[in-house]
């Protein structure tokens, strides 16, 4: 019994001394996808499919076939002439590149921002950054009720 006590402790003095790794991000959702693990349902009419961040990937966990505004062309989306999806909504004149550190969920850049169909708020996402030459920018974020608040170029 006492070896297994002795065991026990130098278990739990090795998982304390250790630092663990720091957990892979995904980075942005696929286009039209919903995270599953912030409470994306294919019942959301913008999911086209649900996905789960699995070792810094993100993985289709469900199709949503039957959502009509998700998907390129889908019927909520904004469209050109030629059917592509026109839903910029940020300056990028100034945008940059490499600015340390990487945004953490919930923050998101831009891009995540701007997916066909306005549903910038269903994708998990809570403030949207975009890298400038001085580092993250805040750019936009989602009220309380959802909607997406553009707050780039209002000084």
């Amino acid at each position: 019994m006492g070896a297994f006590r002795g065991l026990g402790l130098l278990f739990f003095a090795s998982v304390l001394g250790c630092d663990p790794a720091p957990l892979p991000t995904c980075g942005e959702i696929p286009e039209d996808g919903c995270p599953i693990g912030r409470g994306g349902t294919c019942d959301d009419p913008y999911c086209a499919a649900l996905y789960d961040c699995v070792d810094g990937d993100w993985t289709e966990v469900e199709s949503c076939p039957e959502n009509s505004l998700g998907g390129a062309g889908g019927a909520g989306a904004a469209s050109g002439a030629g059917g592509d999806c026109t839903s910029e909504i940020f300056d990028h004149s100034a945008e940059a590149e490499g600015c340390t550190p990487d945004l953490q969920e919930p923050d998101c850049p831009p891009e995540a921002a701007e997916v066909c169909g306005g549903g910038a708020c269903l994708t998990g996402c809570i403030d949207f950054y975009m890298c400038v030459a001085d580092g993250w920018e805040l750019v936009g974020f989602c009220s309380e009720d959802g909607v997406l608040e553009v707050v780039q170029g209002t000084e």
